[in-house]
């Protein structure tokens, strides 16, 4: 759905030195362009447009992430960008203010003159994770027409071509004029940052937003379904069987999905469509003679543009158009040799270049594989460019090979550059950047630097020539081991998780190649510890377990029970949760807890246990769930913080509360809301979900047991709501299931048909398949309730089977029940008294005793309806003393309803009355669905009868004539 706006860019506005034209998309510094990526340059646009005037923070998103969820992070994230533009703070200058909890402002002084041009609503606004084109594209016009032509009537498409003949460029203008038939659903992923083909699904299903099963082929065509979105895969070559079996499964399975690929070879997967890019045209031998005659052909047109912006005062005259014809021709074409030519106009001139540039190197390939490969042609250009450079620059390109995607300019230093002082260092990345070898991103908080692959794996080579590899490498580890650990152990916001993401392709290598030589250096388990729960709060379970696992298997004897050791069991167990689950993560985190105890860190053995006691929950281990929480509480007396004991308090009210233990465990969740507030968001982090929002859950659904009707739906609501807003999927899924579960037992339909949009919402855009599974059973509940069993039997049968298979049995009991009562209404009583049997055997076993009433009311429906009408009476009774017992009212009075209109039906008012009246009475202004059927009855009662009955009398353990 394409966005409309009222805001007019028809306009011009002039601030400072600064000169903004949003029609344009563009910002000037005196007369020349200001870098600014495309979402800045729209917080720009509507703060400008609304200068003097606080603009709140939800009008902002609103405006720039029209199509989009984002967390207020992303806003501060490119206000930073826009004000590193401005060069806010030099020289004194200022123009964004922000006012707290209120918004931005912008308040330098603007001229703001209004164009003729109609009106024009502006185009949607890239994908996030789609580059801008770093400078314009030259002479690609037709082909990026007849790409963009493709992509639109064909679903996979690969630009094939030798490397550096420019698809990336292509790609990446294609796809940024298919930004609106794509509704902005866009996503880039540099392939080139990844070594290992068995990482391409991982990265496809990160960049898409997935969050869980990264490595599950089935997960992300279900996570993409009817999408109508654009994936572009950059740079596949080195992973081309990985990337074609997915492709083609993807287009299989997605009927809306398109792809776009770069790659010098075609996938050869069904349904591709390949375009061959060829060189940029080149003046013939004999033409391009004069200036005009030479910039008629594109090649030249892009070397002319290129050093243009290297070198301001270079023009193309008469004199050198035969030389830039030559150089174009000799060069093939290929965009990007030309461009590393041009690169080099303002240190040597036109004819410097073009006489070094000798016979001896060539660019020998003409499009046959079998004459030269790719990096051989690439490396005559590089080796022309590399030999350009000084001593001390081709040491340094070539130790920056080792990074695998952008890097830092510390980083560069830290691993780079340990014989020279900083300043030094520093300016030589200064001329490497100056020479369009290393390229600089502006559009993050903090300038990161870059190479192209081709560069990367030239320079690669060029470093394992000299013998410095190892020793560069062994710095490089080093100084990302110090980083992920000052990462992990500092408090991290969305804002420096970002930065994490971005490190990831250097962590990553940083740990392959520690393992790939020996892997027993401690350096590598450090790396790894720190690592493993920094991916369990991107969601990245997969690698997560990946390398946990790796480093497990290698461990050296002396770091055997070390903290190293603790973490990753920990990480280990938790990433095994919420992918495989079983025996594997049970082992992983007893082993945890084992090397914790021995230490004596009681900080983490808390944090493990309550992991521990989820899994057992997840498992259907109500009993030994409540054991293990039992053994955090022996641990506050060595841990005082608040936060330790809300947590303790939290995972308490939850165990005794699943064993049926209701006020118990209510008082537990009060002490945790006491301790809490203010709590830091990191603990959700390592725990996995927001401990404060479970108790709040808890509070929700003791509240109505216990007869507080109105409050806790109005405490569900705001569970649910705050849940969406803090962002994180685990804590939305709690919510939606535990705190939703209120609007179960109020039999409100509405509300529940909201939880289920919205649990199958989150569930499916980060492949959470257990609690997708919950919304079918929710679902099926629904489908009962409206008089539709059949459909709702089978819902419920066909999840609660897929929930085994993930070890996920936290409803299992509950879901047997209904689906009991869902079999009693197709009158198949025999299988539906059958399965009330097998849900109290599970009970008994399992342990949650706090479902036993609710299986005692559907037994006692399920006999009624099978005429059975004394053992549906006992079984009644049964759930009204138990209820009585736990505490909850609620199930009391929904077991007496039905007991009682049982009792109508044969003529037994009176006792029906009897059973009613305490409980209405006790239930004041109390109402609920259940109660306005009693008040209902007790109306009814004709005076005679009513008079008769005894006041506040019930019955216990049978019935009364």
């Amino acid at each position: 759905m394409h966005r409309t706006t009222t805001h007019s860019t028809t306009w011009r506005a002039s601030f400072g030195p600064f000169t903004l034209s949003p029609s344009e998309r563009l910002l000037e510094r005196d007369g020349l362009p200001v870098r600014l990526g495309g979402r800045a340059l729209d917080l720009l646009v509507a703060l400008v447009d609304s200068a003097g005037e606080i603009v709140s923070k939800k009008d902002l998103i609103a405006r720039v992430w029209p199509d989009v969820v984002v967390e207020e992070g992303s806003l501060r994230f490119h206000i930073v960008a826009v004000r590193k533009a401005l060069g806010e703070g030099d020289a004194g200058g200022r123009y964004i203010v922000n006012t707290a909890n209120k918004g931005y402002t912008f308040v330098a002084v603007v001229e703001r003159h209004e164009l003729e041009a109609p009106l024009q609503a502006p185009p949607l606004r890239a994908a996030r994770a789609l580059p801008a084109p770093a400078s314009s594209v030259v002479g690609r016009d037709e082909d990026v027409q007849q790409v963009l032509a493709n992509m639109l009537q064909q679903r996979l498409v690969s630009i094939v071509g030798p490397g550096g003949i420019g698809k990336t460029t292509v790609a990446i203008a294609s796809t940024h004029s298919a930004i609106r038939q794509f509704n902005g659903d866009v996503h880039f992923i540099d392939l080139a940052a990844i070594a290992d083909a068995g990482l391409v699904r991982s990265s496809v299903a990160s960049a898409v937003g997935l969050q869980n099963r990264l490595d599950d082929p089935a997960a992300l065509a279900a996570h993409l379904g009817e999408r109508h979105a654009l994936i572009v895969l950059d740079c596949c070559e080195h992973v081309i069987a990985a990337v074609a079996e997915l492709a083609e499964l993807l287009v299989q399975q997605c009927p809306r999905l398109h792809i776009l690929c770069t790659s010098r070879e075609p996938l050869r997967a069904q349904g591709e469509c390949v375009y061959r890019l060829q060189p940029l045209m080149f003046p013939p031998k004999g033409e391009g003679t004069t200036a005009a005659a030479a910039l008629a052909y594109p090649a030249v047109r892009l070397f002319v543009d290129r050093a243009t912006a290297s070198c301001a005062g270079f023009e193309l005259s008469d004199g050198d158009a035969p030389l830039a014809s030559q150089l174009c021709r000799e060069l093939d074409g290929i965009a990007l040799a030309i461009e590393l030519a041009a690169g080099r106009i303002e240190a040597l001139g036109l004819k410097a270049i073009t006489s070094h540039f000798d016979a001896s190197v060539r660019l020998m390939w003409h499009g046959r594989r079998t004459v030269v490969p790719r990096h051989q042609t690439l490396r005559a250009t590089l080796d022309w460019s590399f030999n350009l450079l000084s001593d001390d620059e081709q040491r340094l390109i070539g130790r920056l090979a080792v990074f695998a995607g952008s890097f830092t300019l510390d980083a560069a230093i830290e691993a780079c550059c340990n014989d020279h002082d900083p300043s030094v260092a520093i300016e030589l990345i200064a001329c490497l950047v100056s020479k369009s070898l290393v390229t600089v991103d502006a559009g993050q908080a903090t300038l990161r630097y870059g190479m192209s692959d081709t560069t990367r794996a030239y320079c690669a080579k060029k470093l394992s020539e000299s013998g410095e590899r190892a020793a560069v490498m062994q710095r490089f580890c080093r100084y990302f081991a110090d980083w992920v650990q000052h990462s992990a152990a500092d408090v991290l916001d969305k804002d420096a998780l970002e930065a994490v993401k971005l490190e990831l392709p250097n962590l990553r290598t940083a740990v392959e190649w520690l393992f790939a030589n020996g892997g027993k250096d401690a350096e590598a388990f450090r790396l790894v510890a720190s690592l493993c729960p920094l991916l369990l709060q991107l969601s990245n379970v997969t690698e997560c377990s990946r390398w946990a696992e790796a480093a497990l298997a290698q461990l050296p004897e002396e770091l055997v029970g070390s903290r190293h050791e603790m973490r990753i069991q920990g990480a280990l167990g938790q990433s095994l949760m919420f992918s495989r689950g079983g025996s594997d993560a049970e082992a992983a985190y007893r082993r945890g807890i084992e090397v914790a105890g021995q230490l004596g860190d009681f900080r983490s053995t808390l944090h493990l246990l309550n992991g521990y006691a989820v899994l057992l929950h997840r498992d259907g281990r109500y009993s030994d769930a409540l054991a293990t929480a039992r053994k955090t509480q022996s641990l506050l007396s060595e841990l005082k913080d608040a936060e330790s004991h809300a947590i303790v308090d939290s995972l308490m009210g939850v165990a005794l509360h699943l064993v049926g233990e209701v006020e118990e465990a209510m008082q537990h969740w009060e002490r945790c809301f006491a301790r809490s507030f203010g709590a830091s968001s990191s603990t959700t982090s390592r725990l996995g979900f927001d401990f404060h929002n479970r108790a709040m859950c808890g509070r929700a659904r003791s509240l109505w047991l216990t007869g507080r009707y109105a409050e806790a739906l109005a405490v569900a609501d705001r569970t649910i709501a705050d849940a969406r807003e803090s962002g994180h999927a685990v804590t939305q899924c709690i919510a939606l299931i535990w705190a939703g579960s209120v609007y179960v037992w109020a039999r409100d339909v509405e509300r529940m048909h909201s939880v289920v949009e919205a649990l199958e919402h989150v569930a499916k855009r980060h492949s959470l398949t257990p609690y997708l599974s919950v919304a079918c059973v929710l679902r099926g509940q629904l489908s009962i309730t409206r008089g539709r069993p059949a459909d709702g039997v089978e819902l419920i049968r066909s999840a609660v089977d897929v929930l085994h298979r993930y070890q996920y049995e936290m409803i299992t009991s509950v879901s047997l029940a209904m689906l009991a009562i869902g079999l009693s209404d197709m009158s198949l009583h025999a299988a539906a008294l059958a399965m009330c049997d097998e849900v109290e055997a599970l009970i008994r076993t399992c342990g949650d005793f706090l479902r036993m009433p609710e299986l005692l009311f559907a037994r006692g429906y399920c006999q009624a309806a099978a005429g059975q009408l004394e053992l549906a009476e006992s079984s009644y009774l049964a759930a009204i003393e138990l209820s009585r017992s736990q505490g909850v009212r609620s199930g009391q009075v929904r077991a007496a309803v039905a007991l009682a209109q049982q009792w109508i039906g044969t003529g037994r008012a009176q006792d029906a009355q009897r059973l009613l009246r305490p409980l209405v009475e006790d239930a004041g202004d109390e109402t609920s669905l259940d109660l306005s059927v009693a008040r209902s009855v007790l109306g009814q009662a004709a005076p005679t009868d009513a008079a008769k009955m005894q006041d506040g009398t019930e019955l216990s353990g049978g019935s009364r004539a």
